[in-house]
């Protein structure tokens, strides 16, 4: 640079008309509307008052002029970080991180430290020191409380399943001793009671039957010369 700028022919070169009126219809009616921009958007982050700020003004130039390029005219804004020759130009010279103290608003700012005070003196609290203290050791006794209950829900199918053994045996042992299991439905109440299919005359054999019938269950026998009449 030194060497270029040294030599009184290359000055003269860019300052000579056709330069000077290149830069003046062409370069300066795009390039001072983004400097002016710049300088707005460096007054909004405070640039003047600060010493450092997270505001790169060689990138919002860059964002201006792209978007403001004519060839651009009624496509949607990118941002910086969006730009196509940005993008390939950081994946091969990538910017270390911004500090978050940087990107804060004062407003933001304030509200972090309030907040993290407040929790502070809650925190030093002597009953809220002893609440804590609980639950840490309450953390530390339940740490594998998953494993316990893995544990207990095996044990409980262990069980389960031993019961299940233990039963189909006995049902295989009354089989083979010749007992045998019937399950039988119960009669609705809706079923009709039976009745006998004996209709007709009275005969003496009905009536030795019955006799028997009334024996059995100790009640007095009926006459039976009045039944033949």
């Amino acid at each position: 640079m030194a060497e270029l700028f040294g030599s009184n022919r290359t000055w003269r070169q860019l300052c000579n008309g056709p330069s000077i009126q290149y830069l003046e219809r062409t370069m300066f009616p795009v390039l001072l509307p983004g400097l002016e921009a710049m300088l707005r958007e460096a007054l909004k982050h405070r640039c003047v008052k600060k010493e450092i700020t997270a505001f790169n003004g060689c990138d919002f130039l860059t964002g201006w002029l792209y978007n403001k390029n004519k060839k651009r005219t009624g496509q949607t804004p990118l941002d910086f970080h969006k730009i196509p020759f940005v993008q390939d130009w950081l994946s091969t010279h990538p910017r270390s991180t911004v500090p978050i103290s940087l990107l804060l608003t004062d407003e933001q700012a304030v509200l972090m430290i309030q907040t993290f005070w407040r929790g502070y003196k809650i925190r030093v609290r002597p009953d809220v020191q002893e609440l804590r203290q609980w639950q840490k050791e309450l953390r530390e006794e339940n740490c594998d409380i998953a494993k316990t209950v893995q544990e207990f829900w095996a044990h409980q199918e262990s069980r389960v399943g031993s019961e299940l053994t233990n039963f189909v045996n006995d049902s295989d042992q009354l089989g083979q001793s010749g007992v045998s299991i019937q399950v039988v439905s119960p009669t609705p109440y809706n079923t009709p009671a039976p009745h006998s299919s004996l209709e007709g005359t009275v005969t003496p054999g009905l009536l030795i039957m019955e006799s028997q019938c009334a024996i059995s269950h100790k009640q007095p026998l009926p006459n039976t010369t009045d039944l033949l009449q």
